[in-house]
């Protein structure tokens, strides 16, 4: 069964982020980069599910009241338990 992908929309819709936001978290590195599609000449972002895993983790931190950099250095602590 083929795993599911996201646009940058879709996700945003799913964890309730503005688009702008997921890329300022990618751009200061606090989540992962995605992978690209290319279209013509430009690359879209295509989250998969594990992706969409992290994002929401990561959004439940800061949710909770960590700050964005506590935020990630927890999730890549998660990510190492894993």
């Amino acid at each position: 069964m083929a795993q599911k992908d996201y646009s940058i929309g879709d996700l945003s819709a799913i964890v309730s982020v503005s688009t702008n936001t997921l890329r300022f978290w990618e751009k200061q590195g606090y989540i992962p980069t995605p992978a690209r599609m290319m279209s013509g000449k430009r690359g879209f972002r295509r989250y998969s599910e594990s992706d969409l895993e992290l994002i929401k983790m990561f959004k439940n931190y800061v949710d909770q009241g960590l700050t964005l950099k506590a935020a990630a250095a927890k999730l890549t602590t998660t990510m190492g338990d894993k």
